[in-house]
């Protein structure tokens, strides 16, 4: 069975203070990545965990959650960097 998904306005978060090099279009991957922010046109992710913790949470609530677990995961990616830089 394939998942459906219904697309809504994503609320403006601020953007990181890190300066962006380009902003461009993934024609593959329908994200464009402004310098002040993110638009996700089209995307499909077949990543049974990230499914399994959205279908968990209430449909008006999914959408933060998930800006929520970007949040988490960009800070972890920025902290590991960080310390694999220093080693």
């Amino acid at each position: 069975m394939e998942a459906t998904s219904v697309h809504t306005h994503v609320e403006a978060v601020p953007a990181s203070t890190e300066p962006v090099i380009e902003s461009h279009v993934s024609e593959l991957h329908g994200v464009e990545v402004t310098p002040t922010m993110i638009h996700i046109h089209d995307l499909d992710i077949d990543r049974a965990a990230i499914v399994k913790y959205l279908e968990a949470i209430a449909p008006g609530k999914q959408q933060i959650a998930l800006v929520h677990a970007l949040e988490v995961g960009v800070t972890e990616l920025i902290a590991r960097r960080a310390r694999f830089r220093t080693t």
